[in-house]
């Protein structure tokens, strides 16, 4: 038997039924009743690259580099979506695929370009992550030309918002762009290593015609996309970053492998909601659909537009699908979050999947008046009292969030700990985004009170630290939360913000004041509905308790600073002294998006128990 390669464990779906979840150590799983086993305790010890004063050349990083993505890819394509194609089946996670890889491919110059912004001169590392931007820049063209073949209407599929899980996936890949160019070419290369098995590649092309899943017409568009892939040679643009770098600190190594995981994960989350998701109920509802003479056209991406902003049940319902199971609904609900309400029946259309509301309407009716009940715009230019308000309708993107459920019906130690322990960078990340903000705010006054919220919140961090690691004493002694790798969700949110800083001061203040109505206290103390939350979880699992006072302290600290306050000085400064535009509105209404996605990665990830808190495992160095 070969060697174990020295990687990264993931979380990944058992082969075996009677496995939901397996700890993938390379190729070998584990069953996750085995997390206290001296073999999982093993796995569980962050990988170590030596001293942080280190360098390592390009010929000794590159076996690394690849171990890794050999390993990541085993957990990638270990998922069973894939196998559920080689069956002949799931026709729906194979349209769901088409949109939302066109989605991300539309997004490429978005997310990649970062990388090449900050370097200190035009190196030839920095000419290489360009290069790539430019001929990645059209590449969805291919899948909409797919898409096309099927059916499927163009103008309707570049209006269509992508999944709440394409927009996170987005907008990790552009979080790690911008380390470094190095990081964008290594984190990239994850997805164009397997370009290489063009046989592999081909066969898994061919098998969809045969199977019947697509047409011959619709694959050959879609492989066009591979094929210029290889004749560009993008498989092997991370080997070629390594060796315009030459060498590779080993502190800057670490992160970029640990990135790497990040990407990996994400992608199976991405997967995870092709079967059960809505985007498949997308592409089977367009051929039947048109977009309005009259609409009023997306102006702004998906990716960066986040109007409507939707109650949490939405997302979740596109996500992971809702609690009904008619094809009615589901397309109804799938329409009115993909379209806002304005794609409409084309005259005499039918659709792939016919379905009907209860109502007797069609689903383009139905999300028309659903969108017009319930998903929260742009309320226009006002007042502060008017921005406060206009905040305020989006907190149900996080009031009714499935994570609120669990943690107070049917709580364990690991779930509470992971959302603790996800906090904890979250709140780490305040030096990030609110210097983003400073950085770029124009206005004296409003970046006063912006350096203000840095300094009351500098020490935040430590403090959930500090509170996690006390509490949980001894049952993740071998990984301390400062040394875990935050989920991949948890990253793009915090991203997602530092970039909003960087693009939009007046966006970030909207999403800064959003976020802090959402956890501001009342008049008296630490709000009601806060602290009943925190004793119902207490009274369901006692062990909690001490556990999560480091955020009751938070809430406290937050209270005698009196943030709510400070939230409501700067929207008033805002409204009095700046014009907040549709464009503003519409970036910083993606803020409530990625803070459902935040609070849906730790239910996905942390329901599975002790293992996924010690899975957290990453590289490291020492100091």
């Amino acid at each position: 038997m070969s060697r174990l390669r020295r990687t990264v464990p993931f979380l990944a779906a058992g082969r075996a039924r009677s496995e939901s979840r397996v700890l993938l150590l390379d190729r070998v799983e584990l069953s996750l009743a085995q997390a206290s086993t001296e073999v999982f305790a093993r796995a569980a010890r962050p990988l170590g690259l030596g001293p942080a004063d280190r360098c390592l050349p390009a010929a000794e990083v590159e076996p690394i580099v690849e171990a890794q993505y050999q390993a990541c890819l085993e957990y990638v394509y270990g998922h069973p979506v894939w196998q559920r194609f080689r069956d002949g089946a799931a026709r729906h996670a194979l349209f769901a695929y088409l949109i939302e890889s066109r989605h991300y491919l539309a997004a490429a110059p978005f997310r990649m370009a970062s990388g090449v912004t900050d370097a200190l001169r035009p190196s030839d590392l920095v000419r290489l992550q360009a290069h790539h931007v430019v001929e990645e820049a059209n590449h969805d063209t291919y899948f909409e030309n797919g898409l096309a073949a099927l059916g499927v209407p163009r103008e309707l599929l570049r209006e269509a918002r992508p999944s709440p899980v394409t927009v996170e996936w987005v907008h990790l890949m552009r979080t790690v762009a911008a380390y470094s160019p190095l990081a964008a070419g290594i984190c990239s290369g994850l997805l164009e290593y397997t370009a290489g098995d063009n046989a592999a590649v081909t066969g898994w092309h061919q098998m969809l015609v045969a199977e019947g899943l697509l047409s011959d017409e619709a694959v050959r568009a879609i492989f066009e996309h591979v094929e210029t892939d290889l004749g560009l040679g993008h498989g092997s643009n991370w080997r070629k970053a390594l060796h315009a770098a030459k060498v590779v600190p080993v502190e800057e190594l670490a992160d970029w492998l640990n990135s790497v995981t990040l990407v990996a994960e994400m992608i199976v989350r991405w997967l995870d909601t092709f079967e059960t998701g809505l985007s498949g109920d997308v592409v089977a509802a367009l051929p039947a659909l048109t977009l309005p003479a009259d609409a009023t056209v997306r102006v702004y991406a998906g990716e960066v537009d986040g109007l409507p902003v939707w109650p949490a049940e939405v997302y979740q319902s596109f996500a992971h699908g809702p609690q009904s199971s008619a094809a009615g609904v589901r397309q109804s609900l799938a329409l009115a979050y993909a379209f806002g309400g304005k794609a409409a029946d084309r005259p005499g259309g039918t659709t792939t999947e016919p379905g009907t509301t209860e109502s007797g309407t069609t689903p383009a009716v139905a999300a028309r008046d659903f969108v017009s009940r319930a998903g929260n715009g742009w309320i226009g230019n006002g007042s502060a009292l008017d921005l406060e308000k206009l905040v305020e309708s989006w907190l149900g993107a996080i009031d009714g969030h499935e994570l609120w459920r669990e943690l107070t019906e049917r709580p364990t130690y690991p779930l509470v700990y992971g959302w603790m322990a996800e906090n904890y960078h979250y709140v780490s990340g305040i030096w990030q985004h609110a210097g983003a903000a400073i950085s770029t705010c124009p206005d004296p006054l409003i970046r006063n009170e912006l350096v203000q919220h840095l300094i009351e919140e500098f020490n935040h961090g430590k403090m959930f630290r500090r509170g996690i690691d006390a509490a949980q004493g001894g049952r993740y002694a071998t990984l301390p939360v400062a040394s875990a790798r935050p989920l991949p969700t948890t990253v793009a949110f915090i991203g997602t913000l530092r970039e909003l800083g960087q693009r939009n001061w007046k966006a970030y203040v909207l999403a800064l004041a959003y976020l802090q109505l959402s956890l501001s206290a009342g008049d008296n103390g630490v709000h009601e509905r806060h602290e009943r939350f925190y004793q119902t979880m207490a009274r369901e699992l006692p062990e909690s308790e001490r556990l999560v006072s480091a955020m009751r302290r938070h809430d406290d600290e937050d209270t005698r600073l009196g943030h709510g306050d400070d939230t409501r000085t700067l929207l008033r400064l805002l409204a009095e002294r700046h014009t907040v535009d549709a464009e503003t509105v519409a970036a910083a209404a993606l803020v409530p998006q990625l803070t459902w996605s935040f609070l849906d990665g730790i239910r996905c990830h942390y329901r599975h128990g002790d293992a996924a808190v010690l899975q957290r495992v990453g590289w490291h160095v020492t100091a």
